[in-house]
Order: structure tokens, then sequence, then C-alpha cells
């Protein structure tokens, strides 16, 4: 029988090269500390990447209908060999609604055999800055005529504006998803908010890791 014994109690600093005698707390759990952010490694190796609307405009009522048009669309095409590991979502907005009403944000996901809409946006890799190395098909605010209705969501935000009272309720911005939701080949997720409310405008992304399967 083999054992893992780790050293209880601070280590001596030691110089680059040096062998580190991992560290263990009273209870045999392994002491570990986090060196660079969450997504650096995956971000540094060119696996992070980011689709979004950058310049404000307004939605289509969208909750996950087939051929609706959802805000944005990440389509993982069947036999890309990876799946789509979905970090983050944000949505914000930047122009008020000008008459009184609701809408709700959502992540919608779901499988589908294609989509084939012409109008598409590569996706940006989050290393290089560059639109490349993605193997999903992006689109912003288009129609997903040839999809298939979203079997799944996960409620995001919602925004209130009552123009009487001149209150306003706002998105919750960037909600960590952490990997929870998997977009494997032939499915898709899509960001949409549920009204189209009158002048108002709104920004939003979706961020995700492509890990092959």
């Amino acid at each position: 029988m083999a054992f893992l014994q780790n050293l209880v109690g601070p280590t001596p600093s030691l110089g680059v090269g040096a062998p580190v005698t991992a560290r263990a707390g009273q209870l045999g759990d392994a002491i570990t500390s986090q060196l660079h952010g969450t997504y650096y490694e995956t971000t540094y190796r060119n696996n992070a990447f980011l689709l979004s609307v950058s310049t404000a405009a307004a939605v289509t009522a969208y909750v996950g209908a087939a051929a609706g048009t959802p805000m944005l669309c990440l389509f993982n095409p069947a036999g890309s060999g990876k799946n789509a590991v979905i970090n983050k979502v944000s949505i914000a907005n930047v122009v008020a609604a000008s008459a009184a009403g609701t809408a709700t944000f959502g992540l919608y996901f779901g499988t589908t055999a294609a989509i084939t809409q012409a109008t598409t946006t590569a996706p940006w890799n989050m290393g290089t800055q560059l639109q490349s190395g993605s193997v999903m098909t992006g689109f912003r605010n288009v129609a997903l005529t040839s999809g298939s209705a979203a079997n799944n969501v996960i409620p995001l935000a919602a925004y209130y504006w009552a123009t009487a009272a001149g209150v306003a309720l706002v998105s919750n911005g960037v909600v960590d998803i952490d990997g929870a939701v998997i977009i494997p080949p032939g499915s898709y997720a899509a960001l949409g908010g549920s009204a189209a409310l009158t002048s108002a405008t709104w920004i939003g992304a979706l961020m995700w890791e492509e890990v092959p399967v």
C-alpha cells in the first residue's frame, strides 16, 4: 500500500527550479494556491472565445422558439470535434425604454440539425483578440429560420421600466455559468430577451471554452 505524504505547515522560500514539498492542513487536506485568474490557462492556450454585441442595439422578442431571433447565437456544427463549454454570459441596458414594460433575458440551449443562415459572425479568440481559431458559428440578431426550438433555458436577468414612476430595474451584468452548460456538436446556445421594449437598446456577450471531445 502506498501513501502520499505532505508537509504540514509553511515551507521555506526556494529559488527557481528547486523542488517543492507539497503541503497539507491539519486534517490531511492538500493546500493549493491559485496563481492566475480562473480562465488564464485556457485563454493563453487560445481555447477561449467571445461572441458579443458591442454596439448597442434593440432586441427582437425571443423565447427560444424555432425560427426566432436571439440577440446572440452560438452554433456547434455536427462533426466539429469540440464541445463549447459556456463560462460567462453578460447583458446590459444602454438606452432605457421609453414606454412602460418588462423583459427577461435568458440563455437558451438545445439540439438542432443545422443553422444555415448566411449572415454569420466569427467568434473572437480571447487570447489573440482575432476572429480566428473557433470551430463554432456565431450569429448576431439573425432570424434562425433553419433552427429548432430550444429545449432548456437559464434565466439571467430582468428589466422593468415604469415611465410614470421613473423606476428602472436593470440586469445582473456578468453571470458566471462556470462551465455548467456544455454545447456539444449538433447543438446551440442563444442569448435573448423576451420583449422588444420601445427605444431600449442592449449590449451583451457569450464567453466559452472549446474542448476536444
